[in-house]
């Protein structure tokens, strides 16, 4: 078996304790850094560089090598890529990247849209959300791109905290439809009500999404699907996850 090859670099490193089969390994995943990065649509401060988070990244996949059992999953990707993230989000969190006071009207928003659409039975528009935050509509859109800019994308909720396995996000749940986030019975549930909150989005974000999280493309990408710009469609993205967080904090409280 040639020494290159992945299943003996996992066995020499796991059975045998070789720690060069582990810098070979983490050596060979380094690009599904960059690629995690990529994909998170970060605008951090400036104060932030693209060397931070790569370094957050491959603390991240360091631990992921660590960590992965090859017994029980055939590929690393996915795993690689929740640990990469949740590290990479993990240190935004801790750094304040998103100001306080920032997070806190884009909660009130996300609230204030869930509990319209409840009421209304459809999609509020931007000016009803304003009107119920007795807000005018520049400041609701000021609220809206600052949060878009300052974030990472916004689908990026933890739904479960795990020590041992490693925290799981929404996004996952959407980038893979099986991916086991609780208990299975809580699992199937989950998967299902995401699932419909997809199916319920206007046309566009649910274009946006599937195209985004399902197919892996870029927002360059789907902009010249849709024929729009790449800021258009981070727009509707930015909507969509609105819309979806909204309805699983009410649902989920």
């Amino acid at each position: 078996m040639p020494v290159d090859n992945e299943d003996n670099l996992w066995h020499r490193f796991k059975v045998e304790g070789d720690l060069d089969a582990r810098e070979a390994l983490i050596l060979k995943y380094t690009g599904l850094v960059k690629y995690v990065i990529n994909r998170l649509g970060i605008n951090p401060p400036s104060t932030v560089d693209f060397g931070d988070l790569y370094n957050c990244g491959i603390a991240g996949l360091i631990t992921a090598v660590d960590l992965f059992n090859p017994d029980l999953a055939n590929k690393f990707q996915p795993y690689g890529t929740c640990r990469i993230r949740g590290e990479i989000l993990d240190e935004s969190k801790r750094v304040g990247w998103i100001p306080r006071p920032l997070y806190k009207k884009y909660g009130e928003v996300e609230r204030v849209n869930a509990e319209l659409e409840a009421q209304l039975g459809r999609t509020p528009r931007t000016e009803e959300v304003a009107n119920a935050l007795e807000m005018d509509l520049d400041e609701l859109n000021g609220i809206l791109s600052d949060y878009r800019q300052a974030s990472i994308s916004s689908l990026y909720d933890v739904i479960r905290e795990n020590n041992e396995d490693g925290t799981v996000y929404l996004v996952d749940i959407l980038s893979d439809p099986n991916v086991d986030v609780t208990a299975p019975a809580e699992a199937e549930e989950l998967r299902q009500l995401v699932a419909q909150m997809i199916d319920q989005l206007p046309d566009k974000e649910k274009l946006v999404v599937e195209l985004y999280y399902q197919k892996e493309l870029t927002l360059k990408e789907i902009g010249k699907i849709m024929e729009v710009s790449e800021s258009r469609v981070s727009q509707v993205h930015s909507q969509a996850m609105l819309r979806i967080r909204g309805r699983l904090k009410l649902l989920l409280e």
